[in-house]
């Protein structure tokens, strides 16, 4: 039986893949910490493209004109928005991610080593991540889409025709629409494998054989990036960069990594399964180390060894301009095990080896499961109370909101998970099936996303008091003051997550002295966690 078990293997990844897709298939909403901004955004874009309320949101925004990164969320679920109900394009999104990533590391598996390809049963246990529960949707995508292009550069480096160069350039400025850091990364593998490449064909052939294959392919390569690669180098210089004067803390970085922490995505007793996971990809590490060592026989694809170099160089010394941006354990900390992975596909593993990493792989997703279930179940239990509110308010409208808890709380008033922000923008929902400017529309001041804040109304910027704004934990927000500095109104004000333990802060007693004297209470939610204001006549 452990001889077949190649014959055995694709049925066993389809079958955690469907897995996989529990969580987003199984409750009405899939929540992250940014997810609902971007979907927001794409309702907004939709309402622009077709002419529908775009006087109103002249106020507000306007588009931004450059192609520039952060692309892909948007270019997805807009169009899906004008056929689905934005739980519906939300989770059409979920799911095209999940099959993107976990097929996608399957596929860079297989064009390094066909019978290694249960080591993706592996990688698929960092589909769901920090970064991806974080919200940073774009960041997340351009991973998935890394091992598509990656994997494809391999299997047809030495191909010809204007077709293929067609087909890269796409694929390049796919991934460039998507995020830099997957972009970035595809080209550490691909240079990485290229160079590799070169060596082998170093020792295989005549020094003159060898430079004219790795110029050929090195010239097609630069061809079908040259429009990405443009396109990246003016938005470089568009954005302003700053020296970040924050010391990095490799210790940190390393303890990270050790514990692979990027797999706690919402919740301290996902650390158990956590720590598995870094301990299963480090024994097939040290197998694959073991078996190359016996075989002594060099590789094609061991330019992924420059590749591994790349990424811990990458990973404990970031660049200093936006290493604080990066925030390295969170962004980077799983890139090691992608690169270790794809390294150890080289190695031949007996077939009691593979199904102890597919057995391995099967046991840990139905235990991340098992304890991810009830908290998704929570917080999407949370998101439909807060998108009740959507029936109280009109259209063309504008709301502020005023987040206590970007953990979220239970109906007991008990933190709802305690390992990360889910719910900082889960008001955006609200503005997905309704035309309004809500305040902490966060992405439209970064000058990058499709859709840019008007300084002028910019809500940040004019709430705030004594530089204190909405986004502080309690928030501030100088709510009666706003048409006097913008000549707009905010027509409503939600409270999210409000607390007894609240009420005696000067900030709160601020705001609830606005509400008394400008708005009346018009809805509280079935759980008591989000309460409605609506000005006065």
């Amino acid at each position: 039986m452990l001889q077949r078990f190649d014959r055995y293997e694709p049925f066993i990844f389809i079958a955690l893949l469907l897995l996989w897709l529990l969580p987003v298939l199984g409750h009405d909403y899939f929540v992250t910490g940014d997810g609902p901004c971007h979907l927001y955004n794409s309702r907004l874009l939709l309402d622009w493209w077709t002419s529908r309320n775009r006087d109103f949101f002249l106020h507000f925004y306007s588009i931004n004109k450059n192609i520039d990164p952060n692309l892909i969320f948007n270019l997805i679920t807009t169009p899906l928005l004008a056929v689905f109900s934005p739980t519906t394009t939300e989770k059409i999104f979920f799911g095209v991610y999940v099959v993107t990533f976990c097929a996608g590391f399957r596929y860079f598996i297989g064009q390094i080593n066909p019978s290694a390809r249960f080591l993706a049963h592996i990688g698929l246990l960092f589909c769901y991540h920090r970064l991806l529960m974080s919200g940073f949707l774009n960041n997340a995508m351009s991973l998935a889409v890394w091992f598509w292009v990656a994997g494809w550069w391999w299997k047809n480096k030495d191909q010809s025709g204007t077709r293929m160069l067609l087909i890269g350039t796409l694929w390049f400025l796919l991934l460039y629409t998507t995020h830099p850091m997957g972009y970035s990364y595809a080209l550490m593998t691909i240079g990485g494998l290229l160079t590799g490449a070169f060596a082998l064909d170093m020792r295989q052939n005549t020094v003159g054989a060898a430079w004219a294959t790795a110029w050929n392919r090195g010239k097609k390569l630069l061809l079908m990036t040259l429009p990405s690669l443009i396109l990246s180098v003016q938005f470089a210089l568009r954005r302003s960069w700053s020296q970040d004067t924050r010391v990095h803390d490799i210790n940190a970085t390393l303890n990270g990594i050790g514990h692979a922490s990027s797999l706690r995505t919402m919740d301290s007793s996902e650390r158990h399964l956590a720590f598995a996971v870094a301990i299963t990809c480090a024994v097939f590490l040290i197998m694959a180390i073991y078996q190359r060592l016996k075989a002594r026989v060099w590789h094609p694809a061991d330019g992924l060894l420059l590749f591994i170099g790349l990424v811990v160089a990458t990973t404990l010394v970031p660049p200093s301009s936006f290493s604080g941006g990066l925030e390295v354990p969170l962004r980077m900390g799983m890139i090691p095990f992608f690169a270790f992975l794809m390294w150890s596909a080289t190695a031949t593993f007996s077939d009691w080896a593979k199904w102890l990493g597919s057995v391995a792989a099967t046991v840990l997703v139905l235990g991340f499961l098992y304890v991810r279930m009830p908290l998704y179940e929570r917080a999407s239990v949370y998101a439909a109370e807060v998108r009740t509110c959507a029936r109280f308010i009109h259209d063309r409208s504008t709301l502020l909101a005023l987040n206590y808890n970007w953990s979220g709380i239970l109906p007991n008033g008990q933190p709802l998970n305690d390992g990360a922000w889910l719910f900082n923008h889960v008001d955006c929902y609200l503005g997905t099936d309704r035309t309004m400017a809500i305040s902490d529309n966060y992405e439209t001041n970064y000058g990058y996303f499709p859709i840019i804040s008007r300084g002028e109304t910019e809500m940040y910027q004019h709430t705030s008091e004594g530089g204190i704004t909405f986004d502080h934990r309690p928030p501030r927000a100088n709510i009666l003051d706003y048409n006097r500095r913008t000549g707009q109104f905010i027509d409503y004000v939600l409270l999210l997550c409000y607390t007894d333990a609240d009420q005696n802060h000067p900030y709160t007693q601020e705001i609830r002295t606005q509400l008394a004297q400008g708005y009346d209470k018009i809805f509280t939610s079935e759980q008591g966690r989000a309460v409605l204001y609506k000005a006065k006549p």
